[in-house]
């Protein structure tokens, strides 16, 4: 129940900005973990996100979300950063320029407190097409995090932008 809770706080922080209308849901994505999720993730609800999943041993979790708009410029620095705006206590781990599909994104970790929570954060943010996409990774800890992070990898492989 905790981490329903705690999702459904991060993706309405997450996708606030789609809610005035001017942003939609990305209709390029062919998601290939909808046939193979691999264990231990399962999926759940995505309560607004486009798709979200748990690993049943850590607790860990994994939003995938677009918005998009046309004429949409902004840099990926300030829209993943715009992410962590709610966060208390909030610390930058890292932050460095990865490919995706062909284009650069941004990957930050990251730590604070969301309504009084510490987790761990390791967010890719990527833009194609007019579209904003950010693939998220929530932990409850540092290791969880870090083993967590080769299926976020595996993810990434597996969610298409087209």
């Amino acid at each position: 129940m905790k981490n329903l809770l705690f999702l459904s706080l991060f993706t309405i922080f997450i996708s606030c900005s789609t809610e005035s209308g001017a942003y939609k849901k990305s209709n390029n994505v062919e998601n290939l973990l909808l046939k193979n999720t691999p264990k231990p993730w399962s999926e759940i609800n995505n309560e607004g996100s486009d798709y979200a999943l748990q690993n049943t041993k850590t607790k860990s979790l994994f939003l995938f979300n677009s918005a998009c708009r046309k004429y949409e410029a902004s840099s990926l620095n300030n829209l993943t950063t715009s992410l962590f705006s709610g966060l208390e206590e909030f610390k930058e781990l890292e932050n460095k320029s990865v490919p995706y599909q062909g284009r650069e994104a941004i990957e930050i970790a990251a730590t604070g407190k969301l309504d009084g929570v510490q987790r761990f954060f390791r967010i890719v943010t990527f833009q194609k097409n007019n579209c904003i996409y950010d693939f998220v990774l929530i932990s409850t800890n540092q290791k969880n995090l870090d083993n967590d992070s080769n299926d976020l990898k595996l993810f990434l492989q597996r969610i298409i932008l087209n």
